[in-house]
């Protein structure tokens, strides 16, 4: 039998699978790849110079693929890429209801969060975080509360 825990006692409350990147050298041939081989709907590519990357969603019933291409050389892509030349998973992202207190939760189990320790806003204006992979078994981890919450279609 499964062991199970209340997801409203977690230090971070998990919600649900918002995504997984995937690091890209050529994002228009990415884009290409999903619709001609799987079928799948590709949203338009946007440039997200704060960020330093092109990038792209794939559409999944429960989830998305991020698909992120470097803007240029100093982009945390494009150093993934140097030691990951075909690319490969960059991070997953998981939704939780509330990211500044997932934030806080984090850092009271010894998580730490990136950049100065609080949420920053995202390029669709979502609030998310991201928890070093050190902490989190090898895995770079983004944490963002859903849309609709941030008021965002």
């Amino acid at each position: 039998m499964a062991e199970t825990n209340k997801v409203d006692e977690a230090p971070v409350p998990v919600e649900g699978l918002n995504h997984v990147a995937i690091a890209v050298p050529d994002l228009d041939a990415a884009v290409a790849f999903y619709r001609e081989k799987f079928g799948c709907t590709v949203t338009k590519i946007v440039e997200v110079e704060s960020q330093g990357v092109r990038m792209a969603y794939v559409k999944l019933a429960d989830a998305k693929l991020e698909l992120m291409e470097p803007l240029n050389e100093y982009s945390p892509i494009a150093k993934f890429l140097n030691r990951n030349p075909k690319g490969g998973i960059h991070h997953i992202c998981l939704t939780v209801p509330d990211v500044a207190e997932a934030a806080d939760g984090a850092s009271v189990a010894g998580i730490r969060v990136l950049g100065d320790g609080k949420p920053v806003k995202g390029y669709e204006g979502q609030d998310l975080f991201f928890m070093h992979p050190k902490d989190t078994l090898g895995t770079l981890i983004e944490i963002e509360e859903p849309k609709i919450k941030n008021h965002k279609s």
